[in-house]
């Protein structure tokens, strides 16, 4: 069967190292994609994802590099298109910067929320970059207010404009 695969690059102004971390350590991981972040990073060990009363995914993590590679599989607990797909993040030096190379792999060719995820991926990188840049990242409350992962994936109207004012100020200062 045929997959597809989310990739995304962006470049960081921090070390390797603030990077590995910032995608290793759930407490941080809860500053940049969700607060409802929990569990251990080690091999063989589960990270969850919640956002609010919603468990968007559990990864077992499987790979660990420091400063290099974090990989991640997503178990079968949660009824969703990212069963059994794999998210990576690998992490290294150009000149004076940090490349992230990120990639969410063997996505089933009819996934539905395959667009919507690799919007939210690309969102969620951008908070990451900010909150090692600068913390405190994005906050939390108006990536809820997203409803990035609700059924209906469509944000209530009268908080559009404000999404785009903060996503236009984001995309205004990257470098990606």
């Amino acid at each position: 069967m045929a997959t597809r695969e989310i990739w995304h690059e962006i470049l960081i102004n921090v070390s390797p190292s603030a990077v590995y971390e910032a995608v290793t350590d759930a407490k941080k991981l809860a500053h940049w994609w969700t607060t409802g972040a929990r569990g251990e990073s080690a091999i063989g060990k589960h990270l969850e994802f919640w956002f609010g009363e919603f468990r968007a995914a559990e990864m077992e993590v499987t790979v660990l590099k420091p400063h290099e590679l974090v990989r991640w599989h997503v178990t079968p607990k949660v009824a969703s298109d990212w069963v059994d797909t794999e998210v990576e993040f690998k992490i290294f030096r150009v000149n004076e910067q940090t490349v992230l190379h990120f990639r969410h792999s063997n996505w089933h060719e009819d996934a539905k929320m395959f667009p919507h995820c690799s919007l939210g991926w690309a969102i969620f990188l951008l908070s990451l970059k900010e909150f090692v840049e600068t913390e405190p990242s994005l906050s939390d409350e108006w990536l809820q207010d997203l409803h990035l992962w609700s059924v209906a994936g469509r944000p209530h109207a009268s908080s559009l404009d404000h999404h785009k004012n903060v996503l236009d100020d984001v995309f205004r200062g990257s470098t990606c």
